[in-house]
């Protein structure tokens, strides 16, 4: 059975007994999804997030012995980026800021974009219209939940939260989000008309 089919929390147990592609295999599952996570959360630039998942991979090898296998990998791993970004974007706020329009509105599609299904393109635009409206923590919580499939509670885990204070925060987001497209359908109703048409 090759690596790509084994359970992550087995790659962590091969990894701390020294299996090096175990924890290669890991940081090749887990990295394509912290980067898509940390560039839309913190609207940072390409290398910024880069650096942050790079560092909590290293973090994370570092200390194997730590991982409680009680618990999901991915839950521990996100802890891991999510503090890390936290302190980056603390000492950034000590510094001017200046995004150009075309890096704050760019939407970090794969080069295949033309060949994706509509649905995905949905899921897409939604994830999108999320960045605009949402907080930093309300976007973390909706993709943590809907984006990695996280229960509620390794989410407030991973945020540092009560699992309450992780619904309230959810259910707040959704009603945003919601109140956000209808606001933007009711502006520009062939838009809205041609995603319910599917075209």
């Amino acid at each position: 059975m090759g690596l790509g089919a084994i359970d992550p929390n087995e790659l962590v147990r091969r990894a701390h007994d020294g299996c090096a592609d175990s924890f290669g295999e890991l940081a090749r599952r887990f990295r394509p999804r912290l980067l898509n996570l940390l560039r839309n959360r913190m609207g940072a630039p390409h290398f910024d997030a880069e650096d942050i998942v790079q560092e909590s991979l290293v973090r994370a090898f570092q200390h194997l012995d730590r991982f409680d296998h009680r618990y999901r990998f991915s839950t521990w791993l996100y802890t891991i980026a999510i503090r890390l970004a936290r302190d980056h974007a603390r000492s950034q706020r000590r510094r001017p800021r200046h995004v150009a329009l075309d890096e704050a509105d760019c939407d970090f599609r794969e080069p295949d974009a033309s060949q994706r299904t509509e649905h995905q393109d949905a899921v897409d635009n939604l994830w999108q219209a999320a960045r605009r409206v949402l907080s930093d923590a309300q976007y973390t919580a909706m993709w943590l939940r809907y984006g990695e499939d996280m229960s509620a509670v390794e989410v407030a885990q991973v945020m540092r939260k009560t699992r309450i204070g992780v619904r309230v925060l959810l259910h707040r987001s959704r009603s945003i989000l919601i109140k956000a497209i209808a606001r933007r359908d009711s502006a520009n109703p062939a838009h809205g008309r041609q995603e319910r048409e599917g075209g």
